[in-house]
């Protein structure tokens, strides 16, 4: 158990090191991809609604603190995203890579809205500035993002099993 909990905690400090060093070399367009919540979709596909929600609003709560963001509004999409996410936990419903996916860009979808959404509430945008961010930031942002998903997915099922022969 404790092995467990000091596995995700380095993977979630490690993708937030890349995050703020790597990840803004990456930008293709200015569209960057969002390993924190590819390691949250991971940690609440394995571990279920709980430890998501958890890790979702202690991760938001540290993102809050980092971002020049609304106080919160992190935490909440972060937490919200970690219930929608460990609503899909492998011991409860087998799904295959391409559900995955679809989860993985649905999740992306059910966060910004909620990140750009309290920002709509706060400062009285329009919904047509919502739909702008969505279509010109999150699709792209989360295909990338999938991309990156893929990337790991085929490591730790092809590449990493080999290495341990």
């Amino acid at each position: 158990m404790v092995e467990t909990v000091v596995k995700w905690f380095a993977a979630i400090v490690i993708c937030l090191v890349l995050q703020t060093t790597l990840v803004p070399l990456m930008s293709i367009f200015g569209i960057q991809p969002d390993l924190i919540i590819i390691v949250l979709a991971l940690l609440c596909l394995e571990y279920g609604m709980t430890a998501g929600i958890y890790t979702g609003f202690f991760l938001g709560l540290l993102l809050d603190t980092y971002s020049p963001s609304l106080l919160g509004q992190n935490a909440l999409a972060k937490t919200l995203l970690g219930f929608f996410f460990g609503i899909f936990n492998e011991r409860v419903m087998r799904t295959d890579p391409l559900i995955k996916i679809v989860i993985l860009v649905v999740g992306f979808l059910v966060h910004d809205l909620l990140f750009f959404g309290t920002q709509l509430f706060k400062y009285g945008d329009s919904f047509s500035h919502l739909f702008y961010e969505i279509l010109t930031r999150t699709l792209p942002r989360a295909v990338y993002s999938v991309i990156i998903a893929l990337l790991i997915a085929f490591w730790n099922t092809s590449i990493k099993p080999n290495l341990k022969r």
